[in-house]
């Protein structure tokens, strides 16, 4: 995973940096990373225009290398400094092939007005576009809208939330060779392609279908779909054996020629039959999935709450979510031993379960800081938190936080939110951190929305399935830690495409 900055990680970074007389090391190699990455937009140097906008600080010291640089391999460079006569003037930016944007990074604090920049010039920015907030991915004043972004060192938050994405363009990430001076312990991690070992190769020589077996709680009459849909990606993504225990009256549904379906009076037995029911559960499953299709009906709740005294890895979705009564009652039945509880709602599921609990938060929390948001609701619930959009954030009671920036529009489809809640319920009957796990089959299920043209739910589980499989015979190709070869880091792997590496580090 990578790990993500925030200004106060890189203020830190910066004090250890000149502590140890390094300062003049990093810029020199900032500087010629953005270069590389430069050269290899222009296609080459030679007789090409650049026009390299600086501010005063570290980020003007990297661009003015980087121009240094590429005026040597041949390009015409010409250099512009903010709060200059020159930077206002449109006259300044005609001819330029490229536009190398140095002028502010994570420290800016006052607005920023961008120049008159030709719109169709590409403008490659470096670390946050000028007039990105660095942590909230918000614009103060205007923001330069950059055709590619080059991260220095580590990912800055703001790249990836709020209006991040629609301002930084193709993200690419340059390490530096200097480490992690200084830095303190991070707590969020941005999702690689590399990650998808956590679910390869899992299975020992002595498992059996049991070892890995998923039981899941869903469908009602009218909503057979949502549950063959979580079934069928259970099994996809590498459960043994899945047990559907479903109340669908008369109606018969297709849930897959390997799935052992229950008919289950889950809302009108008896509380002896409930506990014998999920007793049962508890004893024979690795995890269980309970809620998607299931209903508003009043017994809901209910269920929901046996599922997690189980005390198996649980995913509650959909149904399930809406059937939570707060925050709090939560807490209350989470035991700090239970091996794992996680909701995966989307925006509307997760306003409504906050509007049900005590806990105050605001309109904008998302915009705000989704990521801090996300931490504290998982601290204060005991559950573990997946916020679908685009990025996907997932949350650990433990504090990490762990952002996936693969999903995409494909995946607005109605059955796409049960595929994910199937495949973490099979990433989850494996042991492993279940924050961890659910992130890194996120990751994996918006590779597999990118690969479809449509959206196509029925299709996702397998897509995904033929991504894992080539990723086990690929996953040490192009892997390149070097600064001198920026890397870009979302998007590296599509349906037809070589896998890619990135920069990778080890959790901290």
């Amino acid at each position: 995973m990578i790990p993500v900055y925030r200004q106060s990680d890189i203020k830190a970074f910066d004090h250890t940096l000149a502590s140890n007389g390094m300062v003049e090391s990093a810029i020199s190699r900032a500087g010629y990373s953005v270069f590389a990455l430069a050269s290899k937009l222009l296609g080459g140097c030679y007789g090409k225009r650049v026009t390299a906008i600086y501010g005063p600080g570290n980020n003007g010291r990297d661009t003015l290398v980087a121009a240094k640089h590429l005026r040597l391999a041949g390009a015409v460079v010409s250099e512009v400094g903010y709060g200059t006569e020159e930077f206002m003037d449109e006259s300044s930016y005609i001819g330029a092939d490229l536009v190398v944007d140095g002028c502010f990074g994570v420290g800016l604090s006052r607005p920023f007005h961008v120049p008159p920049l030709d719109p169709g010039v590409p403008v490659l920015a470096v670390d946050v576009p000028s007039g990105l907030d660095g942590d909230k991915g918000t614009v103060i004043g205007t923001s330069v809208a950059a055709a590619v972004t080059l991260c220095l060192s580590g990912v800055k938050l703001g790249v990836l939330v709020a209006q991040g994405p629609e301002f930084c363009g193709d993200v690419y990430l340059a390490d530096l060779g200097i480490g992690d001076l200084g830095s303190p312990m991070l707590q969020e991690f941005l999702v690689e392609d590399d990650d998808l070992f956590w679910l390869v190769n899992r299975r020992q020589r002595t498992d059996h279908k049991w070892s890995h077996s998923v039981a899941v709680i869903a469908g009602s009459p009218g909503m057979a779909g949502a549950a063959r849909l979580v079934c069928s990606a259970a099994y996809l993504a590498g459960a043994g054996i899945v047990h559907l225990y479903t109340d669908m009256g008369d109606q018969c549904g297709d849930y897959g020629v390997e799935t052992v379906v229950h008919k289950a009076d889950l809302f009108t037995q008896d509380t002896q039959g409930k506990e014998a029911l999920f007793s049962d559960i508890s004893e024979r499953f690795k995890s269980l999935v309970i809620g998607p299709g299931l209903g508003r009906g009043s017994g809901v709740t209910e269920l929901v709450e046996r599922a997690v005294s189980c005390r198996l890895p649980l995913v509650i979705d959909a149904d399930g979510i809406s059937a939570v009564p707060s925050i709090e009652w939560l807490a209350s039945r989470i035991s700090p031993d239970h091996p794992g509880v996680i909701l995966t709602p989307h925006q509307g599921e997760l306003k409504a379960l906050l509007g049900r609990s005590a806990a105050q938060y605001g309109e904008d929390y998302s915009k705000e800081d989704i990521c801090s948001f996300a931490r504290e609701f998982a601290l204060r619930s005991g559950a573990s938190l997946l916020i679908k959009g685009g990025p996907t954030v997932v949350s650990s009671p433990r504090g990490g936080c762990y952002i996936t920036s693969a999903p995409s529009s494909s995946l607005a489809v109605a059955g796409s939110g049960d595929v994910l809640s199937g495949m973490i319920g099979a990433a989850i009957s494996y042991q492993g951190d279940l924050a961890i796990l659910a992130a890194v089959t996120a990751h994996l299920h918006g590779l597999a929305g990118r690969s479809l043209s449509s959206g196509l739910s029925g299709e996702l589980a397998n897509r995904a399935r033929q991504i894992l499989s080539r990723f086990k015979g690929t996953r040490t190709a192009n892997r390149d830690h070097s600064f001198q070869k920026p890397m870009p880091i979302e998007g590296n792997l599509v349906a037809g495409s070589q896998l890619l590496g990135g920069h990778t580090h080890g959790l901290v």
